[in-house]
């Protein structure tokens, strides 16, 4: 089966009426990231929230795990759903326990323990590899305010590869992290005409990560984390460094079905 990536939301941390902030699904049981209202959009992709057997988290800012409470609710019912399911398995930086423990918080577990699915946290760290089926994650690091790190899908039978950076300001290791991969999803949250790199927030713009496309030779790149009004402005500016690039969408699908064969629909 082919390394597919459905990209549930692609917005800023405040999306627009009918968007959704940045997260994606792979193979339709992987959850990376968790929006506003990933646990109804994923719907919209013909997935059950009760499918979601593994959530990978880039770091923890609000706007990337502010669904978590929705997503655990709602994939409460997986034991019902499928006899044989075991715990959803929760990956990502250390921050991830607190804020999974706020989540609980906020549903009430010690009271409703049947609102939440079992689960298990593991906390990731950056040259770690996670095999699931026939999917080996590498993680990789990100450059932001607060632990945050990458993450590297690779098919093991088709060798298809995707690498998705999370929120991160340019650094090398992040070319080298992404090298030959078959489609790079980078984060080009930071203004095209931004003079240089915010020291403060620690985003990308276009042209940063055009420049990972080109340094680590993917075969394409999809920009991601953008304000709708921005998205002409940085597309153009990051095919002056990278011509194959785009601007991914709501609801896109891309499947790689080899080494630099990869299918948008």
């Amino acid at each position: 089966m082919a390394l597919e990536v459905a990209f549930i939301g692609v917005s800023s941390a405040y999306p627009g009426d009918g968007e959704e902030s940045t997260c994606f699904l792979v193979n339709g049981d992987i959850l990376v990231d968790v929006g506003f209202n990933a646990g109804i959009s994923v719907q919209a992709l013909g997935v059950a929230p009760t499918d979601i057997d593994h959530i990978f988290i880039t770091h923890c800012h609000h706007d990337h795990v502010i669904g978590l409470p929705g997503v655990l609710f709602l994939n409460s019912k997986r034991a019902a759903a499928d006899r044989e399911a075991g715990p959803l398995h929760l990956y990502g930086p250390q921050d991830l326990t607190p804020v999974t423990s706020a989540a609980l918080a906020f549903l009430q577990a010690d009271r409703y323990p049947q609102v939440v699915p079992e689960h298990e946290i593991h906390h990731v760290y950056p040259d770690e590899s996670i095999e699931i089926g026939d999917l080996r994650v590498d993680v990789g690091r990100a450059f932001h305010p607060l632990d945050a790190r990458s993450y590297r899908f690779t098919d093991t039978v088709t060798r298809g590869s995707v690498v998705i950076t999370g929120d991160t300001a340019y650094h090398e290791g992040l070319a080298e992290f992404a090298k030959d991969c078959d489609v790079l999803i980078h984060e080009a949250a930071a203004p095209p005409t931004a003079s240089g790199i915010n020291q403060r927030y620690l985003h990308s713009r276009p042209q940063d990560a055009a420049r990972v496309a080109q340094e680590s030779s993917t075969s394409s790149l999809a920009l991601v984390h953008y304000q709708t009004d921005q998205a002409a402005a940085m597309l153009s500016r990051a095919k002056e460094g990278f011509p194959n690039t785009r601007v991914a969408r709501k609801g896109q699908r891309v499947k790689i079905l080899g080494p630099g064969q990869a299918a948008w629909v």
